[in-house]
């Protein structure tokens, strides 16, 4: 505490404060100017966080209720007889239909086998075998599923009570494929066996190569007087013109990037990329993989480059002898060739081995292709690679038994008009006229699950009501914080103005300084402008546009509702009733990839939600973006790293110079004082004395 004046009779510390109010409204104006980027930073955030949620709430494809979604189109709405065996779900193209659904579904083969059963924990199943492990039985057998996947057998193992014969009770394991499905047997028993006819290893496997071209240097690129580079490539001469400035650095020696970039410019319709190393050796590189042609490339006539050929890809395969009827397994997956006859299968016609082996390779995404040759012998290629690229197959023996119930489905479906659809395969999943049809139920004997369809579009309607109101908030925000005046007598309050004022008055206050902070900001304005024409421009092929569907722009152009939309609820639920489908396409026509077509064209052809879709993630939504760059959000990696708070803190950096600064100036001042009021002091003690000594104390 300093103790001041009292030699003087000067208020040292008013005489201080007064000197030190230019400093202090220095520092001052560097806080408001700080506060001022954070106010914007504030600002502009509030718009990138109602920006991502409109994006998160409407956009999120990964969200069941996203407005990109056909199926949240649908206007037809189905109701099923019996929903514990199908649902039934219309998409933006259904039309309202009655149906009746007959047959049986597809089911999966299983098999039962009682804990007895299984010795020593050991089970063979399609011919490999497996140890159970765990402490319980369900443990056991949830540890057996894990077995059974990563040794590529689909089946899932649970555990049951209910794996008696009818004779005695047992309990034990439920064995289900998990492909549904006549082909989805498979077979267990701790005595089966497997002989390996012969197993195709992973090494049996190369990858392309690209062929090359060695023999050339950067002295091939000497440029001559017409700065002309001839470069033949299958006897066709490309002439290039090169100038020095294109090729070397300001050394005057060639530089090897400049020229890697010419040649690759130059070469790529050849297929060829150049590399160049440190001593200025070129090798030119086929981008395509695989045994091609020599291209012959020479430069300005010299000699010709030595080609290297590059070595085609090679796949697994094995060639094996069948009769047609055996029990094979392929990589763990049981065969009954016995089945593609016309009697086992309920086929019309037989099938050969070979087209009954492709089928049931791919329906159990084996991905091995099986070709007969002239011999009579099927010759297995695997089209996968590294240490997938195997192909072992096993011809079965032993004691077994094989899995049961496994079917196709078998669904007949008929429309309203007498229209039938005969659905079969593997799949209990089907869509018809836009309609989906989910089986998770098998379907009664010698019954008729009836479907209705009838037209509901309240729910696309009230959507659609939603997002424009959601649309219309983010246009009106963004319009009145690029409209609003700025009122420059309203500044940030400084620490000392604020001890001054209520806490309403300084919220007040507050408000105001924000009011206009952003006005005719570049950045909002450009987000504004690309939303309103995203929503004003025209939807080529929909057939429609927003006032033919009862949504129009506002009257007011000049107010905050500059580019918002009113709704018409019934011309809205009436165009809905009448061409939902027209609808959809007008909000969520997906952009053309047709690289014929210009950037403008591939736009008129895009929907208006996927066009808003699209500016929300360029601007909000990526940390690519360069909005995000300047303004950061919080959970994204520009949260610190971004322009505006860089700026933040190097105020805050210039300022804490300036209080050291200031402190040191201000401890001057009354180091000054000081001295004054110790020489005052001194005359204060001598005038004391003389007047002592003259009687006049």
């Amino acid at each position: 505490m300093r103790i001041t004046g009292l030699a003087t009779g000067l208020d040292m510390d008013k005489l201080v404060t007064d000197s030190m109010k230019p400093y202090r409204i220095k520092i001052d104006k560097k806080g408001q100017q700080k506060d001022i980027i954070e106010i914007k930073q504030k600002l502009y955030r509030e718009i990138i966080k109602d920006s991502r949620e409109l994006y998160n709430k409407y956009f999120d494809i990964t969200k069941s209720d996203s407005l990109l979604l056909s199926k949240n189109w649908s206007t037809t709405k189905f109701t099923s007889s019996n929903e514990d065996v199908v649902t039934v779900t219309g998409g933006g193209e259904a039309k309202p239909d009655n149906y009746t659904i007959t047959g049986n579904i597809a089911k999966a083969s299983k098999i039962s086998i009682a804990s007895s059963e299984i010795l020593d924990d050991k089970i063979t199943i399609n011919g490999k075998e497996f140890t159970l492990s765990g402490d319980t039985q369900k443990e056991k057998a949830s540890n057996l599923t894990n077995d059974l996947k990563k040794a590529g057998i689909n089946v899932k193992v649970s555990y049951t009570d209910f794996a008696g014969n009818g004779t005695t009770n047992a309990s034990g394991f439920i064995l289900e494929s998990t492909i549904l499905g006549k082909d989805s047997n498979f077979v267990i028993g701790a005595g089966a066996t497997i002989s390996t006819i012969t197993a195709t290893s992973p090494q049996d496997y190369e990858a392309a190569t690209a062929a090359t071209i060695t023999g050339f240097n950067t002295d091939n690129f000497n440029v001559n007087t017409d700065n002309i580079i001839n470069i033949t490539v299958n006897n066709e001469v490309k002439s290039i013109t090169i100038k020095g400035s294109d090729i070397k650095n300001e050394e005057g020696s060639i530089d090897k990037d400049k020229l890697k970039n010419v040649l690759n410019n130059t070469l790529k319709e050849y297929n060829l990329e150049a590399t160049i190393d440190e001593a200025g050796g070129i090798t030119f590189k086929s981008t395509k993989l695989g045994n091609i042609d020599d291209p012959k490339l020479t430069i300005n006539g010299g000699s010709k480059g030595t080609f290297t050929p590059g070595e085609d890809e090679v796949k697994a395969s094995k060639t094996f002898s069948l009769t047609g009827d055996e029990k094979i397994t392929i990589n763990g997956v049981l065969v009954d060739l016995s089945l593609k006859n016309g009697e086992a299968s309920t086929l019309e016609d037989d099938m050969t081995t070979v087209y009954y082996l492709n089928k049931v390779l791919k329906e159990q995404n084996l991905n091995i292709i099986v070709k007969e040759n002239k011999t009579g012998e099927f010759t297995f290629t695997s089209n996968n690679t590294g240490e997938n690229a195997k192909i072992e197959l096993g011809l079965l023996g032993g004691s077994y038994s094989v899995s049961q119930g496994g079917i196709d489905s078998n669904i007949i479906f008929t429309n309203s008009k007498g229209g039938v659809y005969t659905h079969t395969g593997t799949s209990n999943n089907v869509t018809l006229d836009g309609v989906n049809f989910k089986f998770t139920g098998d379907i009664p004997k010698n019954t008729t699950i009836n479907i209705n369809g009838k037209v509901d579009v309240t729910e696309t309607k009230d959507k659609l009501v939603k997002f424009i109101n959601d649309y219309n908030t983010l246009i009106e925000k963004l319009n009145k914080l690029t409209t609003d005046k700025r009122n420059r007598n309203f500044v940030p309050l400084t620490a000392e103005q604020k001890k001054e004022m209520s806490e309403d008055e300084i919220k007040l206050w507050n408000e105001r300084v924000e009011k206009g902070q952003l006005s005719r900001d570049t950045d909002l304005t450009r987000i504004s402008n690309s939303l309103k024409n995203s929503m004003r421009t025209l939807v080529d092929g929909s057939g429609l546009n927003l006032e033919k569907i009862g949504i129009k722009p506002v009257a007011d152009y000049q107010g905050t509702k500059n580019g918002t939309f009113t709704i018409d609820e019934n011309a809205l639920t009436k165009a809905l009733e009448e061409n939902s489908e027209d609808v959809m396409n007008l909000f969520i026509k997906s952009k053309p990839t047709d690289e014929n077509l210009s950037d403008s064209q591939k736009y008129s052809k895009t929907g208006l939600v996927q066009r808003i879709k699209d500016i929300l993630y360029k601007e909000t939504m990526t940390s690519n973006s360069n909005f995000l760059k300047k303004v950061g959000y919080e959970g994204t990696v520009t949260a610190y790293d971004n322009t505006l708070t860089k700026s933040i803190r190097e105020y805050e950096r210039k300022m804490a110079d300036m209080e050291t600064d200031f402190a040191r100036r201000e401890q001057a001042l009354y180091s000054k004082y000081s001295i004054l009021e110790s020489t005052m002091n001194k005359y204060n003690s001598q005038q004391s004395y003389l007047m002592q000594q003259l009687g006049m104390s």
